[in-house]
C-alpha cells in the first residue's frame, strides 16, 4: 500500500504571510550570498580621442584662463598624460597660428620652460603645420618630427562647425620619468605660452593690422574651406592693439593611476 504524505490545507492568506518567513529561511542557509553590491563608478579616466575634437571631455575638466578665454585640461591614465584646449576667440587663434606657441611640463611642480614641445610652429612654418618641435627631453638637442610619430608626443588639432580651435595631445608618461610608478600621485606642472611676433611687444597704443590665410586640417579630415583660419567668416583681415608680453598659462595636475 502506497501511503501519501497529507498536507494540511491552510487559507490562502495565510500562505502569503507565511511567504517573507521562507523567504528569510532560505538566506539564512547560505549567508556567502550578497543580495545588493555597491560599485563606485571611477570618472577620474575617460577614453581620449586623439581627433582634435574635445566632444568626449566632460566639462567639469576644463578651467578658463581669463585673458585668453582659454579652455584647458589636463588628464592621465597608467601610460598616457593627455592634455586639451578649446580655443574660442578669433584672436588669440589668430596668434597661435601666426607666431606658434609652447607646452611646458615640469615634474617638479614648478614653472620651468626648459621641457615640452612646440606646436604649431607659427606662420614661417605653415607649409609644415604637420611637425612639431620635441625639445628638453632627455637632453637631446630640439628636434622637429611629425606629430604623429609613434613613442612620443602626438598632437591633434581641428576646427568645428563654429570655427572653434581645439588642440589636444597625448604625452607618453615613461617620457616625463624613467620610472612610471615614481609619478604616481606626483604634482606636476603644465604650461602653454603663445609666441609673440615682430612688434606685438611692448607697445600698446598703435593698432595693427594683420592678414593671414592658413589651410589646416578639420577635425573630420577636411581644410576648413579656404575662409582665413582663425578669423571671423567673411573677413580677410583684423584690427587689433599690439599686446604686451603673453603670461603663460600654468597649472598643476596630480597623477594618480
Amino acid at each position: 500500500m502506497v501511503s501519501y504524505l497529507r498536507i494540511p490545507k491552510l487559507p490562502i492568506m495565510r500562505i502569503f504571510l507565511l511567504l517573507p518567513v521562507i523567504s528569510l529561511l532560505a538566506v539564512s542557509n547560505y549567508p556567502q550570498v550578497q543580495l545588493f553590491s555597491t560599485f563606485q563608478t571611477d570618472t577620474t579616466t575617460i577614453t581620449h580621442l586623439l581627433d582634435g575634437s574635445i566632444g568626449e571631455w566632460p566639462e567639469e575638466k576644463f578651467t578658463t584662463d581669463k585673458a585668453t578665454k582659454i579652455l584647458y585640461a589636463v588628464d592621465n591614465d597608467k601610460q598616457m598624460l593627455f592634455l586639451a584646449m578649446n580655443i574660442p576667440d578669433k584672436r588669440v587663434q589668430q596668434r597661435i597660428m601666426q607666431n606658434g606657441m609652447s607646452l611646458f611640463i615640469d615634474v617638479k611642480g614648478k614653472k620651468k620652460e626648459n621641457r615640452g614641445v612646440e606646436f604649431p610652429l607659427g606662420m614661417e612654418n605653415v607649409s609644415d603645420i604637420g611637425n612639431m618641435k620635441v625639445f628638453g627631453f632627455d637632453n637631446a638637442e630640439p628636434v622637429s618630427q611629425s606629430v604623429k610619430t609613434e613613442g612620443t608626443i602626438n598632437i591633434a588639432m581641428g576646427w568645428d562647425s563654429s570655427y572653434v580651435l581645439s588642440i589636444e595631445y597625448k604625452i607618453p608618461l615613461k617620457m616625463l620619468e624613467g620610472s612610471i610608478a615614481e609619478l604616481n600621485n606626483k604634482k606636476i606642472s603644465v604650461g602653454w605660452k603663445i609666441h609673440e611676433g615682430d612688434g606685438m611687444e611692448g607697445n600698446t597704443n598703435q593698432p595693427v593690422t594683420t592678414t593671414s590665410r592658413v589651410v589646416a586640417v578639420n577635425s573630420n579630415g577636411r581644410p576648413p574651406s579656404n575662409r582665413n583660419v582663425g578669423l571671423p567668416a567673411n573677413n580677410n583681415s583684423i584690427s587689433q592693439p599690439a599686446t604686451n608680453k603673453a603670461q603663460p598659462i600654468w597649472t598643476i595636475h596630480t597623477i594618480i593611476f
